[in-house]
């Protein structure tokens, strides 16, 4: 499918308020055409172009360069074609006085091909004389060396870059020639003898400034819609913020654990950026819109949602729904609009010969038309205000029993374990702190190294898993004291077969 229809296509998952804002792909290729005949009618063509400029990174310091650049602010941009030589070079000069010899002689005999327009010049600044193929500048000069000038322009233009590319190709072919002592080429340069004195020829295309200025104001209603969806969602997500920080307080215990089941969920689900060792990049939209219906999959399988026990629970969750689908639209439009202007840089670089491709991209990257990063700055902002509100028991698990460290005892070294694990780790004559090998944290621990905040902030978000906490204490407390009475070590599963059998009353 060619990426016209596949823009349409994939332009109907985007909002219709947001349509008018893609990349008009098919009216800039209709613009590109106009620049390929533009170039033609000035006896360039395309090839020529593409093999001058590829030609500009060769060891040809005092041959004629070209390059393509672009001028002015975004998002006011003129692209130009900039042909770099020196006017007193021996070769230069003689090339120089024969075009205007034959421009002379052509306008005497009133041979000029009037089909073809002529280069306008339109002014010198700083040794450089800009031309143009516009009709309608104003600036023309009517001077007879202005004439010639405009005559000759475009054939000098070729001349000396065909003079160019021959002179390369024969120091190459030198250069191939390896006999032994029979050739010896000197590439010595006199330099300080004379300064030169290189001027600088400027064309500047019409049609090639009407490409770049539609495509420049594109890019900036796309910035527009940008700046704007961002900072309504930002405000969207700091509401959010604000309602569930009420919903899921201590005193809400249900919607509080419903909340944060649906948050444990939801990173698993790794919908914007990967959170294993093997993948830790930014996902594209394609893989966050399908890690997106695998969540709420998930949700509707665990039946999550009907566990919520007040409307506005309801409410919230479907707000944060809703902004994870803008985001995940919003990665997805940039990507289309991204997308297209590559792809419309390549296609003028290969109608026209220049190098749009990589030039206009260079020019324009520190502006916000090309800001990629802002759908991954609107993710985290998810990540860090929304799944953060409610405190996950994996930061608070004992490093020994992993589960919650109940009566938490801070070492001497800063680490935080949970008082029935210290308790068998003195017992076991263990000294040292089993995660940084403190030599005397275990040992020296006792009741004064006991947490109080943590341990009422645990009181407060974990009261179930603090009550399992209690049980499967005391299950072990049980365990050790009747190994301590017989004298025989039982397994879990032995004491509960015995408390099973014990239960049976063969009198009653």
């Amino acid at each position: 499918m060619k990426f016209a229809k596949q823009l349409e296509s994939e332009a109907e998952d985007i909002p219709s308020e947001w349509r008018p804002y893609l990349i008009q792909y098919k009216a800039l290729k209709k613009l590109i055409a106009k620049v390929a005949v533009e170039i033609e009618r000035r006896g360039l063509s395309a090839s020529f172009l593409r093999e001058c400029l590829g030609n500009n990174s060769a060891n040809n310091d005092n041959g004629p360069k070209i390059r393509y650049y672009f001028t002015g602010e975004s998002p006011n941009v003129h692209p130009c074609i900039e042909f770099i030589y020196d006017p007193n070079q021996s070769h230069v000069e003689e090339l120089l006085e024969k075009i205007i010899s034959k421009e002379e002689n052509e306008s005497d005999n009133n041979t000029c091909n009037a089909s073809r327009p002529k280069l306008r010049y339109k002014r010198t600044e700083n040794d450089t004389d800009f031309f143009t193929l516009s009709k309608k500048d104003e600036r023309i000069l009517t001077s007879d060396t202005m004439q010639r000038r405009q005559s000759a322009a475009a054939e000098l233009f070729r001349e000396l870059m065909d003079m160019t590319l021959s002179s390369k190709e024969e120091t190459d072919r030198i250069s191939d020639i390896t006999t032994d002592g029979e050739v010896e080429i000197s590439n010595k340069v006199e330099t300080g003898k004379e300064k030169k004195d290189m001027r600088s020829l400027v064309i500047e295309l019409e049609h090639d400034d009407e490409f770049f200025a539609t495509l420049m104001t594109e890019l900036q209603q796309a910035a527009v819609l940008q700046d704007m969806t961002s900072q309504r969602f930002k405000q969207d997500v700091n509401e959010l913020e604000r309602r569930m920080a009420k919903l899921t307080a201590p005193n809400h215990v249900t919607d509080m654990y419903a909340w944060r089941a649906i948050f444990s969920l939801y990173m698993d689900a790794q919908i914007f950026k990967g959170r294993v060792e093997s993948d830790r990049s930014i996902h594209s939209a394609h893989k966050s819109k399908a890690q997106m219906e695998w969540f709420t999959q998930q949700l509707g399988e665990l039946n999550l949602l009907r566990k919520f026990k007040s409307k506005a629970s309801r409410e919230s969750f479907e707000q944060f729904i809703a902004l994870n689908t803008e985001l995940i639209t919003m990665k997805h439009y940039q990507l289309l609009n991204q997308t297209a202007v590559t792809k419309i840089l390549k296609k003028h670089d290969k109608r026209s010969g220049l190098n749009a491709s990589t030039s206009f991209p260079n020019f324009i990257q520190q502006s916000r038309f090309f800001n990629t990063k802002l759908a991954d700055i609107l993710c985290a902002s998810i990540l860090g205000k929304l799944t953060t509100i409610i405190p996950q028991p994996d930061d608070y698990l004992c490093p020994v029993c992993m589960s919650v460290a109940w009566r938490p005892i801070r070492l001497a070294c800063g680490h935080v374990f949970c008082v029935r694990c210290l308790i068998k780790a003195q017992k076991k004559k263990m000294d040292s702190c089993p995660l940084c090998r403190h030599p005397t944290a275990v040992k020296h621990a006792s009741s004064l190294n006991l947490d109080v905040p943590m341990q009422n902030f645990l009181k407060l978000y974990f009261p179930r898993e603090i009550k399992q906490k209690k049980k499967d204490n005391e299950r072990e407390q049980a365990m050790e004291d009747i190994q301590a009475m017989t004298g025989r070590a039982y397994t879990e599963e032995q004491l509960m077969r015995m408390g099973a059998h014990n239960r049976e009353c063969h009198i009653m």
